[in-house]
């Protein structure tokens, strides 16, 4: 009964539920019916309309490993809805958390795309490497399991959306596939490969060459553990220019105006990928910042967001033949 009315904690809020997740008997339910198909159960209803869930971590930190599933209002067929992975930026740090993207996600869900923003541990909160990319993996493999309680989502159409370190999360967690065996965050058998694969990545302001921001500032360095000559491997396993994917498409959306990561870490990225083969897109904002990319009221807004649903909705050629302007 407590799990229904946190459920429906956003209709007494103004907002509604989106649809309906599994309630806790029917978890139950289930359970007991199926012990090989764990229906995830939600935590809590959160203010803005989407449904808490906790997804599975080593030596998890329920404060910090869970995402907020936002679903689109009104009936969807099964795996009728493309997801969009949030992942906030903020230097690696907990001083930012998955709260600064709830209007990015309640403004992505308007257009009829599930979102699940993900909160990951951080460093001065249990994070740093490796645990903050683990973290950012896991949370990216739960989609199908969330599928379970939703079956509106079709987890075979994910795209990653990150801003500034975000953006570094999102390259890196894409890109899996291709990390050595035995490195941070491969948790598959010899052979296999990561739980979801997405469609592509889009970078916000992103950190795309790390070498170049351990320059500017600390974050990295506390992110990675050192400068470039002093844990080189942890650079060549995170640094998403030193580690393209060339079946990775990828979208870069920066503001010439950045006075926090530089817009030519974007164009270097998407310079060095296409050299690659890789099917990547620059989006330049003239005049923009750092924040730019995540402020849903800017005049640049409507080009980000139309590129990252036409990107869900349609793929990447389709949003390389035509991007928004």
């Amino acid at each position: 009964m407590l799990l229904a009315v946190l459920l429906c904690a956003g209709v007494l809020l103004g907002s509604g539920c989106a649809v309906t997740p599994v309630d806790g008997a029917a978890a139950l339910s289930s359970a007991a019916a199926s012990k090989s198909r764990a229906v995830p159960r939600p935590v809590a209803a959160v203010r803005d309309d989407a449904i808490r869930y906790r997804y599975p971590a080593p030596n998890a930190d329920p404060r910090q490993n869970y995402g907020n599933l936002y679903l689109p209002r009104g009936a969807h067929a099964p795996r009728s809805l493309p997801v969009v992975v949030l992942i906030h930026g903020g230097g690696w740090k907990n001083r930012s958390s998955a709260g600064y993207m709830a209007e990015v996600a309640r403004a992505l869900q308007a257009q009829g795309l599930a979102v699940w923003n993900v909160e990951y541990r951080r460093v001065g909160s249990g994070g740093g490497w490796p645990t903050t990319f683990t973290d950012v993996g896991h949370a990216v493999d739960y989609v199908p399991t969330l599928a379970e309680s939703a079956p509106a989502l079709d987890p075979s159409n994910v795209i990653l959306v990150g801003h500034s370190a975000g953006g570094q999360l999102a390259a890196w967690a894409a890109t899996r596939r291709t990390l050595p065996a035995g490195s941070p965050g491969v948790t598959w058998p010899a052979g296999g490969g990561p739980t979801v694969t997405p469609r592509a990545f889009v970078s916000m302001a992103g950190v795309l060459d790390m070498r170049t921001s351990s320059r500017l500032n600390d974050h990295v360095r506390k992110a990675l553990g050192g400068m470039p000559d002093r844990v080189p491997e942890r650079y060549a396993l995170a640094n998403p220019i030193q580690r393209i994917d060339p079946l990775m498409p990828s979208v870069a959306i920066h503001g010439s105006e950045d006075s926090i990561v530089p817009a030519s870490e974007s164009v270097d990225f998407v310079a060095a990928a296409r050299a690659l083969g890789a099917p990547s897109l620059l989006v330049e904002l003239d005049g923009a910042n750092h924040g730019t990319p995540v402020n849903v009221r800017s005049p640049y807004w409507p080009r980000i967001r139309e590129t990252i649903v036409k990107l869900a909705r349609e793929g990447f050629d389709a949003l390389a033949a035509n991007p928004p302007r």
